[in-house]
């Protein structure tokens, strides 16, 4: 029996008093699986870094960014407990997250100053061009620049100040009609180069109704075809002349008023024989 109870373990083990085996080490457990967490905050950290650059859509990029941000922090917490693995893919989705969130804040903070400046500078415009009316109103029948209603053959629209100069009867249009050459002359009280064409809505009545303009196959005297077309510089003066059909040789009147003015609150009318 002494010998059965001395004899040694299997395995090399040392032999166990009274014949009992020693109790086996206990090792901690492996980690089960890479961190979902990690995945998928590197997922939403990628997208809000990606949309981090793009103005409005950073608003959206931002959550992502969040979101992002706690499933990487999940993530590192699990894998630095040994509950999963993937330790390097929590801290690039935590890096990831990160980043996007800072550019969002740097981008929407630029856009906050660029508006800021712009509204400044509009502001100042607008107060440069109000003094520079003021100024203009000594004369107590033009008390405002932008006058509304009917002004007798001169007058102030809203980006330009016209003066209709004369109406007088012209050569044959290229289908043989007879025109009316209307002369206009304008000042550009714009702060940037305008042209004629862009500002003012040129129209002559005759009877009641809307004469067309013409076309020459040989351009009459005191005519100049690029007049209507052609830009003046701010504070700049200019005349542009016009041709139109007549219908008979009843009396024309002329109107200007803002070419994009369809109530006709400001207009410079003249009548005119013919």
């Amino acid at each position: 029996m002494s010998e059965f109870n001395n004899a040694p373990i299997p395995n090399g083990g040392p032999a166990a008093p009274n014949g009992m085996r020693p109790a086996p080490i206990m090792s901690s457990p492996a980690p089960q699986g890479t961190t979902v967490c990690g995945i998928v905050g590197v997922v939403f950290g990628a997208l809000g870094l990606v949309l981090s650059f793009i103005p409005i859509i950073n608003n959206i990029a931002a959550i992502f960014g969040l979101v992002g941000a706690v499933l990487a922090i999940v993530a590192i917490v699990g894998t630095f407990r040994g509950k999963k693995r993937g330790k390097a893919l929590s801290i690039v989705a935590a890096v990831l997250s990160v980043l996007a969130i800072v550019i969002i804040l740097a981008m929407q903070s630029a856009a906050s100053k660029a508006l800021d400046d712009i509204t400044g500078t509009s502001t100042s415009q607008s107060s440069s061009a109000d003094a520079d009316k003021d100024a203009k109103t000594d004369d107590s029948t033009k008390t405002d620049t932008k006058a509304k209603g009917e002004q007798d053959m001169e007058g102030d629209l809203t980006d330009m100040h016209v003066k209709i100069v004369s109406a007088v009867r012209s050569g044959n249009d290229y289908n043989n009609q007879p025109t009316v050459l209307v002369t206009y002359e304008w000042t550009n009280t714009t702060d940037k180069n305008n042209s004629f064409a862009v500002l003012a809505n040129p129209k002559v009545f005759q009877n009641g109704q809307e004469l067309d303009t013409a076309m020459y196959l040989d351009n009459p005297e005191g005519y100049d075809s690029g007049s209507y077309l052609s830009e003046l510089q701010p504070g700049a003066t200019g005349t542009v002349t016009l041709g139109y059909v007549l219908k008979d040789d009843s009396e024309i009147t002329v109107d200007v008023t803002n070419l994009l003015d369809f109530s006709d609150t400001a207009k410079v009318t003249y009548k005119f024989a013919i």
